[in-house]
């Protein structure tokens, strides 16, 4: 089955003047694609001491607050996703009748390979990695790319149209979208996070919804029956849509049966694997290896392909990893755990006492929502600027202490965990207060585990 979206839309930029907004990885791999289409390109970052990549012409680089000039003459305005289209200096370029578009819009237009784009709340990572890793043990060329860490931009023109681009895309990459459209899309879940950027629940969940805002009769839906936001999607797809589920048998779709993955279809239902054959643990990796599944039905993959791809799957840094085990305590990196709903799916996949850390730069997160949990909470560690809010939603529920650095909370963590229990810093928050990203935290918390050994 082949599923690919047809485009109508002209890619030619020679001679064209664009602008690059927010240098991040997006916004430098933007600009090395349009460079290569011929266009002028200028990149401009807010941050003045930004360090810019050595293969990047320092020329085409503006770094500081965005100036007027820069929108003479501006054909195009590509936006990063870390700066919001409610920025005042992209108002000015709308009202001057400047397009603005967003990496993952440019880097739609350019793809010729079949597109897979997932979106969600949490899991989206680690689902795009199986969908990739079962497509390459089926032998299909195949790249995970989008909020991975690998722009569209820059594998875009790299595969060809035989090839499949499984893309993670996130809310922000979802406003600045126009023509975006996947052959395939997948929402796996979703609940209240990025309270910081949106001022409604409802408005973040309407920017997750636009991944199929394009979507025509011949695409395909994966999507989570178990959530009320996702089926409510589901109903008004006009392609065709396949449910998974980690707790209801469906006539139809990628289910658990409580020891089992099992896939209903027409033809019938096969139980395919148990669940200790997978190597990532807890009931939310059950669901994403169900929704992975349900992402490569239609490229017609066999159950068997599927087994042993996911059975070789190890799992993501900074997911559920296990750091070290030091007299008897299990030390777990799950700094990607960002909101509120994603460390409490990890705290319900563990069976044994749990010292948490949590904190960092709250969200707009309902942080009492971790008493869901407080069966196997021991002691929460708090760090960062939501520490005091954390400790006010479960401090008197639960012993919580407060640790300045993360070096103070592994040794907090330490003292109160006894042979047996799991110190786990799933920090329920970003990580900007602290650290530069949610790999440098998990890096950091790593670090500080395994000094513990010397």
């Amino acid at each position: 089955m082949i599923i690919r979206a047809e485009k109508d839309i002209s890619l030619n930029y020679e001679g064209r003047k664009v602008l690059v907004l927010g240098l991040a990885r997006s916004g430098i791999s933007a600009m090395k694609l349009l460079a290569d289409a011929g266009a002028v390109v200028t990149g401009a970052d807010e941050n003045p001491a930004l360090e810019v990549p050595e293969d990047v012409d320092r020329s085409m680089i503006v770094l500081g607050e965005f100036d007027d000039s820069l929108l003479d003459s501006c054909s195009e305005i590509i936006l990063s996703p870390g700066i919001p289209k409610e920025h005042g200096f992209v108002s000015k370029a709308v009202r001057r009748g400047i397009p603005v578009l967003g990496e993952l819009e440019l880097g739609y237009r350019f793809a010729e390979a079949r597109l897979v784009a997932v979106t969600g709340t949490n899991g989206k990572s680690t689902t795009v990695n199986m969908i990739a890793h079962i497509l390459d043990e089926a032998g299909m060329e195949t790249v995970a790319a989008g909020n991975v860490g690998v722009p569209l931009t820059s594998v875009a023109r790299k595969i060809g149209p035989h090839g499949i681009i499984v893309v993670e895309v996130s809310s922000f990459q979802l406003e600045t979208i126009s023509t975006f459209r996947a052959g395939v899309s997948g929402i796996l879940n979703l609940t209240p996070d990025h309270l910081d950027r949106y001022d409604s629940l409802d408005e973040y969940y309407e920017a997750k919804a636009r991944i199929v805002e394009n979507a025509v009769e011949d695409d395909f839906l994966f999507y989570n029956a178990e959530d009320v936001r996702t089926l409510r999607i589901a109903k008004t797809f006009p392609g065709r849509t396949f449910p998974f589920s980690s707790s209801s048998v469906l006539d139809e779709g990628a289910y658990f049966d409580g020891e089992r993955l099992v896939l209903s279809t027409e033809e019938g239902s096969e139980a395919f694997m148990s669940t200790d054959e997978l190597k990532v643990v807890g009931i939310h990796n059950i669901e994403n290896a169900l929704a992975a599944v349900a992402a490569v039905h239609p490229f017609g993959i066999s159950l068997d392909v599927c087994r042993k791809a996911l059975a070789t799957f190890k799992g993501l840094p900074h997911r559920m990893e296990l750091v070290a085990e030091i007299d008897g305590v299990a030390y777990y990196n799950d700094s990607k755990a960002t909101n509120v709903e994603a460390a409490l799916m990890s705290l319900k996949g563990i069976d044994r006492p749990v010292v948490l850390i949590a904190g960092g730069k709250d969200k707009g997160g309902n942080f009492g929502k971790l008493l869901e949990a407080a069966d196997r909470l021991k002691a929460v560690i708090t760090i960062g600027e939501a520490a005091s809010l954390i400790e006010e939603a479960i401090g008197n529920a639960i012993p919580t202490a407060r640790a300045d650095t993360m070096h103070d909370a592994v040794e907090k963590a330490a003292k109160t965990a006894e042979r047996g229990d799991i110190v786990l810093l799933s920090p329920a928050c970003a990580s900007f207060d602290m650290f530069k990203n949610f790999e440098h935290r998990g890096e950091v918390f790593s670090s500080c585990v395994l000094n513990m050994r010397q």
